[in-house]
């Protein structure tokens, strides 16, 4: 019997350009990683050069006032986050769908790999 194993075939990913983006918040998901427990934001972009493209931010799952996730959900949302929804928490699902802007910086991965980060997300309007 043979067992033959190759490495991870590498995807071919588009580099989205620097800058700002209409986009839809088309998922969400849980996973993990080498920072711990994430939340990851899946954003299509809708438009332009790169329209259908999706990019991703994610965040730690904890809700403060000053987190990254409530930063995200600001964005998203359009406004600030209600005393009631930092204590009692915010169904985050009810938000695929939502219209938004993005900026979209290229960041580098610890493998050295350059990939499209999501660093702020904004109200459509």
């Amino acid at each position: 019997m043979v067992l033959l194993v190759k490495p991870k075939t590498p995807t071919a990913s588009v580099v989205v350009k620097d800058g700002t983006y209409q986009a839809e918040l088309t998922g969400i998901r849980q996973f993990a990683n080498a920072y711990g427990e994430r939340i990851g934001f899946e954003f299509t972009i809708e438009g332009g050069q790169f329209d259908g493209v999706k990019v991703m931010r994610s965040t730690a799952p904890q809700l403060t006032q000053q987190s990254k996730l409530a930063e995200v959900l600001t964005g998203l949302m359009g406004r600030e986050l209600k005393q009631a929804e930092l204590a009692g928490g915010i169904d985050i699902e009810e938000l695929i769908g939502s219209k938004c802007q993005i900026l979209v910086l290229l960041s580098k991965s610890k493998t050295g790999a350059v990939y499209s980060n999501v660093e702020r997300v904004f109200s459509a309007g």
